[in-house]
């Protein structure tokens, strides 16, 4: 097929997708449609889709452009991100959508453009190349290879100087210096398969073991802002859990103590959304004050289910308020209308990290009378100079219960409450961040662990019913007549084999409503399921033990798909 058959194909496909995603581009025409086009408007993933009218002539991850490098002989550049990333938004702007910038890359190398939540494994041996070649990694991943897909060279975010001249400084290697190159790459490979081949002998997690980890951990706490020292800063929820499992087994005040500072940090911080709820994925400083704005479905799962654990051991009223907020944010603007969840919300709108979720004190006082704005600046210290950017990220600088206790207001939380309301409705007259709208099995099926725990132990039946929505959605629509799971669900579409995770996470999902709905006497999770069924038009006399089967029959094709029989695991 010759370049013009190629334009006009896929013309043809975004003629059809005409309205259904950005144009992210400054290369528009008079009526509106892209001057250039590549092949990713033939793919579905948002991300891939934000790069479908750059003057790079991506492809997309595939054999397509592996047999393109081989047919050319030229190298691949490899450009790996998602679409909620802040950074992969500013080198797509700088870089990718530079026309000076894509001629290089167009002449002299075949570009592809991988969006990292489809290929989390993928991902993971590049992202192991880079942080052996650089000590750190991140994303936009960049990553200069073979054109059998080795690499001999990554890194990160460049701008668009340093990439330029990069690229140009690799097109001499490639032409004078070849074999050092591959020389390089052979040594990567070696580098990548000894860090993600090589197994460690299984050791029993006895008392040595585990007081040495939780001694190293102590060490490296932030006593001041709990969580560990250092930034950036992040939840870091398995550690957590850990830490809340060492508690409860064991009463040990010093792990419950370092997950109550984590814990109030966090939800104090800027980190957490005051207003609408539910967490950024990590602070770029110590405070827990600045976020990277993206919302990731996983750290609301994972940080629900820890403040879930944390609240039913300290029963801290403020941790089941965090709780309680988290899980209503994701219901509320993370929730499919078909049942399940959406991946995540974007950093940047109005073409700025943040500008959606900060405040000037203009805005606090519009939104609110002279007596809620005067308890906002006490509460969340907003000032005219701010604290971002000019702006105000709200955070609470001290408890809430020792606010209400200042105040002697008996209705100090549904007052405060009642103006977080206004906040939000406020806000939400403002450009969204965007929303990545894939279903990811296994971060949906994390979120039904959660809502299930939650739902059960608390009495909450809004909650068990969106896991079981949840859960009834993906086994019908994501697992395929032969068992085997598909791992995206995408505009009434499924695609991308399921990962170990996807397979993982949705049975802990599903064995967590069989414990819910076997709670003795729990009425509500029985009341809830059998409204379900009405819902979804389907028979509604689905038992708990219903749960468990798929479970089996999912682990069942788990083991067949992933089960190493020589060295196991």
């Amino acid at each position: 097929m010759n370049s013009e058959q190629i334009e006009k194909r896929l013309r043809e496909v975004e003629e059809s997708k005409h309205g259904s995603y950005d144009k992210r581009t400054e290369h528009l025409d008079e009526s509106g449609r892209g001057v250039f086009i590549n092949r990713l408007i033939e793919e579905d993933s948002p991300y891939l889709l934000q790069h479908a009218h750059n003057p790079v002539n991506w492809y997309a991850w595939g054999d397509e452009a592996f047999a393109a490098a081989q047919a050319t002989g030229k190298p691949i550049f490899l450009s790996i991100g998602y679409s909620t990333c802040h950074w992969c938004h500013v080198m797509e702007v700088e870089s990718f959508d530079n026309s000076e910038v894509a001629a290089v890359l167009n002449e002299h190398f075949i570009s592809i453009k991988m969006d990292r939540e489809q290929y989390p494994d993928i991902d993971e041996v590049y992202m192991t190349g880079v942080q052996l070649m650089t000590g750190q990694g991140g994303w936009p991943m960049s990553n200069l290879l073979l054109p059998t897909g080795e690499p001999f060279f990554g890194a990160t975010y460049f701008p668009a100087a340093q990439f330029i001249a990069l690229l140009q400084q690799v097109v001499i290697a490639w032409d004078s210096k070849r074999e050092e190159l591959e020389a390089s790459a052979r040594q990567m490979q070696l580098g990548i398969g000894k860090i993600l081949g090589d197994k460690q002998a299984v050791q029993e997690l006895d008392a040595d073991l585990r007081a040495n980890t939780l001694q190293a951990l102590f060490q490296r706490e932030d006593r001041e802002r709990g969580g560990l020292a250092g930034a950036p800063k992040f939840p870091q929820e398995p550690l957590l859990l850990f830490l809340l499992d060492q508690a409860a087994r064991e009463q040990d005040p010093h792990a419950l103590s370092f997950v109550d500072r984590a814990l109030e940090g966090m939800g104090r911080g800027g980190i957490y959304d005051q207003v609408g709820g539910g967490f950024a994925r990590y602070s770029v400083d110590e405070e827990w004050l600045v976020p990277h704005f993206e919302k990731m479905l996983y750290n609301q799962s994972q940080l629900g289910l820890v403040y879930l654990q944390a609240y039913r051991l300290t029963h801290k009223p403020f941790f089941l308020r965090v709780l309680t907020q988290t899980l209503d944010y994701v219901l509320r603007d993370m929730q499919r209308p078909s049942g399940g969840f959406y991946s995540a919300t974007d950093a940047d709108s109005e073409g700025e990290e943040g500008v959606f979720f900060t405040w000037s004190l203009a805005e606090l006082r519009d939104a609110l009378d002279a007596e809620e704005f005067e308890l906002v600046r006490r509460l969340y210290g907003p000032d005219e100079l701010g604290n971002f950017e000019g702006s105000n990220i709200l955070e609470l600088s001290r408890s809430l219960e020792v606010s209400a206790r200042e105040t002697g207001d008996t209705d100090f939380y549904s007052t405060l409450d009642q103006i977080l309301e206004k906040l939000y409705l406020a806000r939400e007259q403002r450009i969204h961040p965007l929303r990545d709208d894939k279903l990811i099995v296994a971060w949906s099926g994390s979120m039904i662990n959660t809502l299930a725990q939650a739902g059960a132990r608390l009495s909450e039946p809004r909650w068990t019913a969106a896991a079981l929505r949840a859960a009834e959605i993906i086994c019908r629509e994501n697992i395929q007549a032969s068992g085997k799971l598909r791992r995206i669900a995408l505009n009434g579409a499924v695609s991308i084999n399921g990962q170990l995770e996807d397979y993982a996470n949705l049975i802990e999902g599903l064995v967590a409503l069989f414990d819910a709905q076997q709670s003795a006497g729990d009425r509500e999770v029985s009341a809830a399921n059998a409204g379900l069924g009405q819902q979804l038009g389907k028979e509604s006399d689905k038992n708990a033990s219903s749960w468990l089967v798929r479970a089996q029959a999912l682990t069942d094709t788990m083991i067949d798909e992933f089960w190493d029989p020589n060295q196991g695991g």
